[in-house]
């Protein structure tokens, strides 16, 4: 048995071939974007640890005094993305609490310029690198957190840290 198709069916398919594509096509795009995907976390990427100045220039001054161990540790995330790279640095020092730490959210533009666009109190982060990492495989939320401490949400505008939020132009949500 076959069918047969009249010329003005075959021509209305071929209309809505190309207007599907037409309408798909942002959508696609949209959940294929970049700041969406699930690579929006940020990697580790060094600590430096007994510190008196940080290479990356990111701390200065009183922000490098000493924890109550008398030691100083800077903590590195970075993301790189086409429109350029961001670097989150976290200092363990004296203004440290029980939980949180000093946190910069760095863009670093093409040319090399950076400007910090977060600066706050930020959950404290146990590297990859560090011992007390392995321990945390029996808590499979903390060790979630751990992987993955730190990501950019809301097509960049958002910096997520746990249940912190903070947007990008500084404003802690």
């Amino acid at each position: 048995m076959t069918r047969r198709t009249d010329r003005r069916q075959c021509k209305e398919t071929k209309m809505r071939l190309p207007a599907l594509i037409i309408l798909a096509t942002p959508a696609l795009a949209f959940f294929a974007s970049p700041s969406l995907a699930a690579d929006n976390a940020f990697s580790y990427k060094t600590s430096y640890r007994n510190v008196t100045s940080d290479p990356d220039k990111i701390w200065t001054g009183d922000t490098l005094a000493p924890n109550p161990k008398g030691t100083v540790t800077i903590h590195e995330y970075q993301l790189r993305t086409p429109d350029g790279e961001w670097l989150i640095s976290q200092i363990w020092n004296d203004d440290c609490s029980s939980g949180t730490c000093p946190t910069r959210l760095v863009r670093i533009a093409a040319s090399g310029e950076r400007r910090v666009v977060v600066d706050d109190m930020m959950h404290q982060i146990v590297p990859p690198d560090d011992p007390r990492f392995a321990d945390l495989s029996s808590n499979k939320k903390t060790e979630e957190f751990a992987r993955r401490p730190f990501a950019l949400s809301d097509n960049g505008k958002t910096l997520v840290n746990g249940d912190f939020k903070f947007g990008v132009d500084g404003d802690k949500q």
